[in-house]
């Protein structure tokens, strides 16, 4: 739990001096709940970002081996997928406005798989339930304000229809890439 901390500030009242204290910003835990994770398979990755560029580089990357150390990433976490809801706590965050991240890596090779349109092949979800028309919703779509002491957020894992067997064949090339 953050721990509120205070400034003092020196302010000339009449003849003296008084030492004001005034809070500063909060320190705020965000709680996100990654809903609808359909198997044990892989891993789920979520990345909190506190700017647009960011974002967009992420969305950008996603399909890329090796781009999951992302710089412009707030904070991330890659843990192992199981069935259902999985929750986790990032703490200490600045009050501010977040866009949320979060795919599931089911064959486990890095990074979010497309077919040859660019449409995913595995499940992926953005905070603030946007969801993706033609391209991955922008920042302020999915930009989530968080202020006070918790905030909690929910994203539903939306997985591609079943899988043709053409997109079958495409993931497990991916997989042995």
């Amino acid at each position: 739990m953050a721990t509120a901390v205070a400034t003092l500030r020196a302010a000339t009242i009449g003849f003296g001096l008084v030492a004001l204290a005034i809070p500063a910003a909060r320190a705020t835990d965000l709680s996100v709940t990654i809903k609808g994770i359909r198997s044990n398979n892989g891993a789920v990755m979520v990345g909190v970002y506190s700017d647009p560029q960011g974002y967009a580089d992420a969305v950008s990357n996603s399909s890329k081996v090796g781009q999951l150390n992302d710089p412009r990433r707030l904070v991330g976490v890659s843990l192992r997928a199981n069935a259902g809801d999985e929750t986790m706590i990032f703490a200490g965050l600045p009050p501010g406005s977040y866009a949320v991240i979060a795919f599931h890596d089911e064959n486990d090779n890095g990074r979010l798989d497309e077919n040859g349109w660019g449409v995913p092949l595995e499940g992926y979800g953005f905070s603030n339930g946007a969801m993706p028309f033609l391209s991955a919703p922008s920042f302020a779509d999915a930009a989530v304000p968080i202020s006070g002491n918790q905030g909690a957020i929910s994203i539903m894992l939306a997985y591609p229809s079943a899988p043709s067997s053409e997109d079958m064949v495409q993931l497990h090339e991916l997989q042995n890439q």
